[in-house]
């Protein structure tokens, strides 16, 4: 029998640590069932953070950092000022993150929507 989804963005799941320098929280549900779990990691040049609801819906974005502070336009009404942003499966959304260069040099490989 083939791995559950879960299962196979286990590893991806297990590299959101302190460690990495993510800081992660689990939001619970009116009846304490855990519902959503939260990570963000905030570093120059980048601030990435990662929404998991399920192992099919998982939300990530990469904004420009400078210092502690994120680099958001204000002047484009209804965009979220991501340079990179991806949505879809836990296991393929974590997975292209992880592996999107840590360095400023390389914004023209992070601009794809």
């Amino acid at each position: 029998m083939p791995p559950r989804q879960d299962q196979r963005a286990t590893p991806y799941l297990r590299r959101l640590t302190a460690a990495n320098g993510w800081r992660g929280e689990l939001i619970r549900d009116q009846h304490g069932r855990a519902d959503v779990i939260v990570a963000v990691r905030i570093g120059p040049p980048w601030t990435d953070s990662v929404a998991i609801e399920g192992e099919d819906r998982c939300i990530a974005m990469r904004h420009r950092t400078h210092d502690d502070g994120l680099i958001i336009p204000t002047e484009l009404p209804g965009t979220s000022g991501a340079v990179w942003q991806r949505h879809g499966r836990c296991e393929d959304v974590l997975a292209e993150l992880l592996e999107l260069p840590d360095s400023a040099g390389a914004v023209g490989e992070c601009t794809a929507q």
